[in-house]
């Protein structure tokens, strides 16, 4: 069978058609090829956020904004999911507009939260709106601005209330100066001269630094003997007193020197010490020869 023309046209006019609503979709940020389910968040502004917007988790797209309607105390966003990754979404996740660059538009994170169940379709996510950078800057730019602007005023208040003691102090600071100025001038001469007599004591200095060498080498050898006849004279006296007491000893003069001169004395010292040896001897082995014990009450005897 074949077809007509009309027919042809007809078929190829629906083809176009489904292909271009499919592309809308697409760029929409719809994908026909996957099936998603719809959720819903609240914001209190959405920052420049449009229908198509990217929805990420982790960096990775897993859906998009269908629609964002403005309502009387909130905004209102709705968002597709796919269902393939609706498993690692949980309950109290958070759904955080954020802007991706200064030219990269606005999009939402999906921030996973720490509950046990994932989220089923239709329900609903945290919203919250995430500072950019520029606003961040702006901010910190307002009031940096605004402290410095406080801080110039707080200055020109306090020169405005302290003028009349800054002229006095600066009239003072003049009339200091004229004085110094004058104080040097007329003690110039003087400063010139002394300038002029430390020169010359150094110029003589640095003349005289051989006799000077001289003078302390003189000095060191003076101490040194000095110091060497000190010692000499105390040998001197030990040795004088060492003879005296050996010619007192050599003339026999004192008990000293008997001892050392009468032979006799020695020997007979010799022999005492020798019998006082021998009876301690005989002490030590015989004691019951010289003394006597009675153990029931008799005598004591003792020779």
């Amino acid at each position: 069978m074949r077809l007509g023309k009309e027919l042809k046209i007809g078929v190829f006019a629906v083809v176009v058609l489904l292909v271009t609503w499919w592309g809308i979709k697409w760029l929409s940020g719809q994908n026909l090829l996957h099936r998603s389910d719809v959720y819903y968040a609240y914001y209190d502004n959405v920052a420049g956020l449009q229908e198509s917007s990217r929805v990420k988790l982790k960096g990775v797209d897993v859906g998009n904004v269908r629609a964002v309607e403005l309502g009387r105390d909130s905004v209102k966003v709705t968002l597709t999911i796919e269902r393939g990754y609706i498993d690692l979404i949980p309950k109290n996740s958070i759904a955080e507009i954020y802007s991706v660059g200064f030219m990269g538009g606005v999009e939402i994170q999906i921030l996973r939260g720490d509950a046990e169940e994932s989220i089923e379709p239709h329900d609903m996510l945290i919203g919250r709106v995430k500072p950019d950078m520029l606003g961040e800057l702006t901010t910190k730019g307002t009031e940096l601005m605004e402290g410095m602007t406080q801080t110039v005023e707080s200055v020109n208040r306090l020169l405005t209330e302290n003028s009349r003691q800054l002229t006095s102090f600066v009239a003072n600071l003049e009339r200091v100066s004229i004085s110094v100025e004058a104080i040097i001038a007329s003690s110039k001469g003087k400063i010139d001269a002394a300038l002029t007599d430390m020169q010359n004591f150094t110029s003589v200095l640095a003349e005289s630094t051989d006799n000077i060498e001289r003078i302390i080498e003189n000095f060191d050898a003076l101490s040194a003997d000095v110091a060497e006849r000190k010692l000499v004279s105390k040998l001197t006296t030990a040795v004088e007193g060492l003879n005296s007491a050996l010619e007192a000893l050599n003339e026999g003069d004192g008990t000293a020197a008997m001892l050392l001169s009468d032979k006799a004395l020695y020997e007979s010292l010799t022999e005492a010490g020798d019998n006082l040896g021998m009876l301690l001897e005989d002490l030590r082995s015989n004691p019951t020869k010289y003394v006597h014990f009675s153990l029931f009450g008799g005598h004591v005897s003792k020779r």
